[in-house]
């Protein structure tokens, strides 16, 4: 009779052993993601580079709409990491970049300034501005106010 309790008991402490086995591989598991997890989010943060921004100042062209009578006055900045030779260049430059944005922006349609059409505008402008300069390149264009009216 003496067989029967020592059979129940060896059972039961396997089953307490493989489930000890189990907290202590899934709590190991648990801490290794924990761990890689927040190692790699570490070494993720983004830089922050500071940007420059120089004023192009107001533009008023006449768009491609109705003959002529629709009007664009748009203020514009470019704005590039800190760089002060390029800063220079650009000032120097200023009126070749102004006419190249003027030439650029009377070229367009009143469409071509709403949606995405503002996106595809500013890439043109940087792809056009930025073989004029050797100091450095410009990453970004602004426009801080958009006005179209038809004359």
């Amino acid at each position: 009779m003496s067989e029967k309790p020592k059979k129940k008991e060896n059972v039961l402490s396997k089953v307490i052993i493989i489930l000890l086995l189990l907290i202590v591989v899934g709590g190991a598991a648990f801490g290794g993601m924990y761990y890689f997890s927040n190692k790699s989010s570490k070494t993720a943060k983004a830089v922050v580079i500071p940007e420059v921004t120089y004023s192009l100042e107001e533009f008023l062209v006449n768009l491609l709409d109705n003959n002529g009578t629709t009007y664009l006055k748009v203020t514009v900045y470019v704005g590039h990491q800190t760089n002060a030779d390029l800063t220079t260049e650009i000032t120097a430059q200023k009126p070749v970049i102004r006419d190249i944005v003027n030439t650029y922006l009377r070229s367009k349609k009143s469409s071509d300034f709403s949606g995405s059409g503002i996106d595809t505008i500013k890439s043109a402008l940087i792809q056009r501005i930025n073989p004029v300069l050797t100091k450095g390149k410009i990453s970004h264009i602004y426009f801080n106010s958009i006005v179209i009216s038809q004359g």
